[in-house]
C-alpha cells in the first residue's frame, strides 16, 4: 500500500513556546530546593554490629560509614552513638552527649570524594590535563592527517 500526502498534511515543526526570564528563574529554584535537600537526613542509626552510622536521606537513600571513617566519632562511646538523632530539617547529625553537630550533606560529600570512583574519575582528569612528549607527537601526527576542522569564518 502507498500512502499519499495531500498538499493540507505538510508536516509542521511543533511550536514552542520561548523562555523567558520568568521560566529560567523557576527552573533555577527548582533546581537549587533539589539540591538543598540532596543529602538531608530522614533519620540515622548506629549498627553496633558493624560498628557503621547508618543515615536514611530524604530522598530515599540508604548511606552508611564505618565509625573509623568519620573522625568526629572516634571518641564516642557506643551508647552515645545509640542516642545520635537528626535535627528537624535534616541538615545535621546530633549527638547530644558529646556536644556534637555533624553536618550531612559535607559528611556524605567528603565519604564519597574518597571513595575509589572518585578517586579514578580524579586520577583520569589529572592526567588528561597533562602534557608530554608523547601527546604532542600525537597531535602532530593528527594534523598530517587533516586535524580538526577549521571554523567557518
Amino acid at each position: 500500500m502507498v500512502m499519499t500526502m495531500r498538499k493540507d498534511d505538510d508536516w509542521r515543526a511543533p511550536r514552542r513556546t520561548p523562555i523567558t526570564a520568568k521560566t529560567v528563574d523557576r527552573a533555577m529554584a527548582a533546581e537549587a530546593e533539589r539540591a538543598s535537600l540532596e543529602h538531608h537526613a530522614r533519620t540515622v542509626w548506629y549498627d553496633r554490629a558493624r560498628d557503621a552510622v547508618v543515615l536514611l536521606l530524604l530522598d530515599g537513600r540508604i548511606f552508611g560509614a564505618e565509625r573509623a571513617r568519620i573522625p568526629s566519632l572516634a571518641e564516642a562511646t557506643p551508647r552515645q552513638l545509640r542516642m545520635m538523632t537528626v535535627t528537624k530539617d535534616g541538615a545535621f547529625l546530633v549527638v547530644p552527649d558529646c556536644d556534637l553537630h555533624i553536618n550531612v550533606d559535607g559528611l556524605v560529600t567528603r565519604l564519597l570524594e574518597g571513595s575509589p570512583a572518585a578517586l579514578r574519575r580524579s586520577a583520569a582528569r589529572s592526567v588528561g590535563a597533562t602534557t608530554s612528549a608523547a601527546k604532542a607527537a600525537a597531535a602532530r601526527q593528527n594534523g598530517r592527517l587533516g586535524g580538526r576542522p577549521r571554523k567557518a569564518a
